[in-house]
């Protein structure tokens, strides 16, 4: 039984981390190598899985070829059931390629983000979100994204929505939201003004805009807030947003309150900061809940 569905999103991640980022038309031997899956939706659920111990549904794009099955395989290794909304496609999954520049503790991504594929939305595909206490969306296939949100919104499961930049399918997407968890990046065209009051406009009842390691601006019914972001020296920050998605997609299914959840989410985001890629710092959880200490 699925507790989450997350849909959006999947590619495949190959980083590299050096010391320093190469000068052009060199070559640079590297100090270290992840490879897996990636993507926005799929990393969350990854997190998600990593913290709760059940296992989501992620609804994605994946198809048959070659590249997919090691998707396919590192998601099944970390507790994630992909349901596949391109059965017996051939497309080329997207490649992200990442270099991780360790003494500063920042990277550079290279990637094709699904806008050349397909993804229709098939109404047999809902299922799982009959038993899910939330649904988050990325955006990034947009027929997926309305029909889930639209069947999640008919059932009352909250819809998350991780909005990184602005997209089109926003401007339909948000009253179709709960929860929204922006980067400061999120800007709605004619932006004039508060972010907040935009997003409360279109209906989203909680809202939050993250900053990388300053502190989160939060709103929600009642008033607004910030959210500290715990200090920590940054080995590598790939896929950092995602995990606090995915952690507080945990966090809020366990009943913290929104402020909480934020906190605790960021808490895991910055763990995840201390090691390369996007999957040690799953091996390195201790047995306590590194967020709440229990």
């Amino acid at each position: 039984m699925a507790t989450a569905v997350f849909v959006g999103l999947s590619t495949l991640d190959i980083a590299y981390s050096v010391p320093r980022y190469p000068t052009e038309d060199s070559k640079t031997r590297a100090q270290d190598q992840f490879l897996g899956a990636g993507g926005p939706a799929a990393n969350a659920a990854v997190a998600y899985a990593a913290l709760s111990g059940r296992t989501p549904a992620l609804v994605t794009a994946l198809g048959e070829h070659q590249l997919a099955q090691l998707i396919r395989h590192d998601l099944d290794e970390f507790g994630v059931a992909p349901i596949d909304a391109t059965p017996g496609a051939r497309h080329r999954p997207p490649v992200s390629s990442i270099v991780v520049a360790t003494e500063t503790g920042t990277r550079t991504v290279v990637s094709l983000d699904g806008s050349q594929i397909s993804a229709p939305f098939d109404p047999a595909h809902v299922g799982p979100v009959n038993d899910a206490s939330v649904v988050l969306i990325d955006g990034h296939y947009p027929e997926l994204a309305f029909g889930f949100a639209t069947a999640a919104r008919k059932r009352g499961i909250p819809v998350i929505l991780d909005a990184g930049r602005w997209r089109d399918t926003h401007a339909g997407l948000l009253p179709l939201v709960d929860i929204a968890i922006c980067s400061a990046d999120f800007t709605p065209p004619g932006h004039t003004g508060d972010v907040f009051d935009q997003l409360h406009a279109q209906g989203v009842r909680y809202a939050a805009v993250t900053h990388g390691s300053a502190p989160i601006a939060y709103s929600m019914p009642g008033g607004r807030g910030t959210i500290e972001v715990p200090p920590a020296a940054a080995t590598d920050t790939l896929g950092a947003g995602d995990i606090l998605h995915g952690a507080f997609c945990h966090y809020h299914v366990a009943g913290q309150p929104f402020p909480q959840a934020l906190r605790s989410a960021a808490t895991i985001a910055t763990l995840s900061c201390a090691h390369l890629g996007t999957r040690e710092w799953i091996r390195a959880l201790p047995e306590t809940d590194p967020a709440t200490g229990e």
